[in-house]
């Protein structure tokens, strides 16, 4: 059986493993404490959020077929907020998700669908893979000197700078995966003692250094206490990436406050988490390649390889794994 080294446990690399298993022997390694990327779950009792992915859709039948288990397990709900869209501190857009396309969320955290799929697999955390090296057969080197040989394929699944760093200039997509710039964002967490009367849930923020607000306990299976998630806009993260943690919380808690009219300044736990690669800078360049180097035996898969979404991060391991499986077959 073929041995395949998957870099990233976020749900591309976990997906691109788990829809291998059957057909190779997978390890996968994660240089975080635990599984998730950015489809992470933060926890702080009695607070919880989801500080990076805040939902999805499904719009094609792979992805749709792929999360069905999951939902007749309780793993993955739907998501019915009340939504509004702000442009600057006006409502300019109101909704009711429920009467839409499905949002989805895993339960009772985004990152119980990556634990999902991990469980099943061979996930070393706390593994940050260094190089790459190929000697008959792909070598691993994690930053502690550790050595992982004999494998038959390498798939990358971190961001595309890290991919690059990662991989040798000999990758066929070298150079294009290299020009994939992908942009930060701050995701500023607010737990509350007591709630905040809010007429929405969840809300798109345009024209403001905020993208995005949410209710996150409003998401099935959270716990009642009152937790806010906030993300700013890529513009303002690509001016304030260098800035202090403290500076961030206080700009953005400012611009939160005038945009829902309360001072949310009076939370009762409040942290910054800095998302280096949150986004695909620019979209208009992805175009559904498959990032396989048959040659060499090398590839790469990841949300940004498509449009940025967690759909995408599924596709793009989906039609990786299918051209691996056609290979090695």
């Amino acid at each position: 059986m073929k041995k395949i080294a998957i870099i990233g446990a976020g749900l591309s690399g976990l997906s691109a493993a788990y829809l291998l298993k059957n057909y190779a022997e997978i390890t996968v390694f994660e240089k975080a404490r635990g599984v998730s990327g950015r489809m992470s779950t933060r926890r702080s009792e009695p607070y919880v959020f989801d500080h990076g992915a805040q939902y999805f859709t499904a719009r094609t039948k792979a992805f749709q077929d792929f999360i069905e288990p999951l939902i007749n397990q309780g793993i993955i709900e739907r998501w019915n907020p009340s939504y509004v869209k702000f442009d600057g501190n006006k409502i300019i857009e109101r909704k009711n998700w429920g009467e839409e396309e499905p949002r989805y969320v895993g339960t009772p955290g985004m990152s119980e669908i990556s634990k999902f799929l991990a469980n099943e697999l061979n996930v070393k955390i706390n593994k940050k893979i260094i190089s790459i090296n190929y000697k008959g057969k792909w070598k691993l080197v994690d930053n502690q000197g550790t050595e992982y040989s004999g494998f038959d394929w390498v798939i990358c699944s971190a961001p595309s700078l890290q991919t690059v760093e990662l991989m040798p200039k000999s990758f066929l997509y070298y150079n294009d995966i290299k020009n994939i710039q992908m942009s930060p964002c701050f995701a500023l967490m607010l737990g509350f003692k007591q709630d905040i009367p809010l007429k929405f849930n969840a809300a798109h923020v345009i024209n403001s250094e905020l993208s995005w607000i949410a209710v996150n306990n409003h998401k099935p299976k959270r716990l009642k206490d009152f937790t806010l998630i906030i993300h700013s806009s890529k513009e303002y993260a690509e001016e304030h990436i260098n800035a202090s943690n403290e500076e961030v919380m206080q700009d953005l808690i400012l611009e939160t406050s005038r945009i829902i009219g309360c001072d949310v300044s009076l939370a009762d736990y409040k942290i910054v988490h800095r998302w280096l690669y949150a986004n695909n800078y620019k979209k208009d360049h992805i175009n559904n390649i498959i990032y396989i180097d048959q040659k060499n035996q090398l590839a790469s898969c990841g949300d940004w390889c498509l449009n940025g979404r967690v759909e995408g991060a599924f596709t793009s391991a989906y039609n990786l794994a299918l051209k691996i499986k056609e290979s090695i077959l």
